[in-house]
């Protein structure tokens, strides 16, 4: 077999109704250098038969089986045992689109990462594609400049490890986050993009993001999802740092901390004590809140989106009582304007 030029990790759990679907899209590559490791993470279905079946005929393939123990275990796992210059990860509900590989590695000139697009399917039908506007390699002094040009509202073409490539040796020994269980592979793509040294961007859709009807729905507003967000954003914080102080004169990265982290995730609890009773709305919870927002030193009453308005004046008052009763004032009220509709 010729050198194995890629290693194509699959964390498995309970997907046998995808599974053929996402090893067939490997399959109908046209690029034939790669391994491919399924990590079956403790699987109750027929997914443990389907992996062993590839691999039980088709060299390239080796399946690990192990005990549940989530996606980031699975994933370190296949890491572990990746063989090729470069890794892929590639979900098991999800698919590669044709010429994928053959896309994102026909323009590659050494770099450490290849950031492709992706296409979003909603019950199999094609819905959007997010992709890099330009194929384009950031080396050297170069480098700040992708982080400018594809830093994009929600960092939606970094919160995710796949429909990538990373230089086997810069991932070295970094790892998922198997104690979190949101985020972390936002965390490992910023870990690996804060210390490495040149990107290609791919302005195509390499990787099919697969949803269904039932996982539209989402809990970001729930108190569980809160637990998640305190795990994760004291870490991203670092993470936005240590790109912050590398990079000084890259206003997109200098932006991240009060776009995204405040932006995005504080506002998004913060909109939660607004709109629901939360179990969460007492002072030792807020004040760590308003702690993370007084790092953000861009944060004016008007810096963020006009529905931000109000939490900014709460948090700028400074007074966490008197938060939290305007918080459960603004809950009844909604209550009852949605009774008198």
């Amino acid at each position: 077999m010729d050198k194995v030029k890629i290693s194509i990790i699959v964390p498995v759990y309970n997907a046998e109704e995808y599974l053929d679907r996402c090893i067939n899209s490997i399959l109908d590559q046209e690029f034939p250098s790669f391994e491919v490791i399924l990590v079956d993470d403790g699987s109750t279905d027929s997914s443990p038969l389907i992996c062993d079946r590839y691999s039980g005929t088709d060299p390239r393939f080796l399946t690990l089986h192990q005990k549940n123990a989530g996606v980031s275990a699975a994933r370190n796992a296949g890491l572990n045992l990746a063989q090729g210059e470069y890794v892929m990860f590639l979900d098991s509900d999800d698919a590669l689109l044709p010429y994928a590989m053959h896309d994102m590695i026909k323009s590659m000139t050494d770099e450490d990462v290849v950031i492709g697009g992706y296409g979003i399917f909603v019950e199999n039908v094609p819905k959007k594609e997010v992709k890099p506007e330009a194929t384009k390699s950031y080396k050297g002094n170069d480098y700040p400049r992708f982080f400018q040009e594809n830093i994009r509202r929600n960092c939606e073409l970094l919160d995710s490890p796949w429909a990538k490539l990373f230089k086997r040796k810069v991932v070295g020994s970094t790892r998922f986050h198997e104690d979190l269980n949101y985020a972390e592979d936002k965390l490992f793509v910023f870990e690996i993009l804060s210390r490495c040294s040149s990107v290609m961007t791919v302005s195509a859709a390499t990787y099919g993001y697969y949803l269904r009807a039932e996982s539209l729905g989402s809990d970001i507003s729930s108190d569980a999802h809160f637990v998640k967000l305190r795990a994760f954003l004291p870490r991203y914080a670092v993470l936005i740092s240590t790109l912050c102080q590398r990079f000084p004169s890259v206003s997109k990265v200098q932006g991240l901390y009060h776009n995204d982290l405040v932006g995005r995730y504080i506002c998004r609890m913060l909109n939660g004590f607004a709109t629901r009773e939360s179990e969460h709305l007492n002072e030792e919870f807020l004040s760590w809140i308003y702690g993370m927002m007084d790092e953000d030193k861009k944060l004016g009453v008007f810096s963020l989106r006009v529905g931000q308005v109000p939490n900014i004046i709460l948090y700028k008052r400074g007074k966490l009582d008197f938060s939290i009763r305007m918080y459960r004032f603004s809950v009844k009220a909604s209550r009852f304007f949605s009774r008198s509709k």
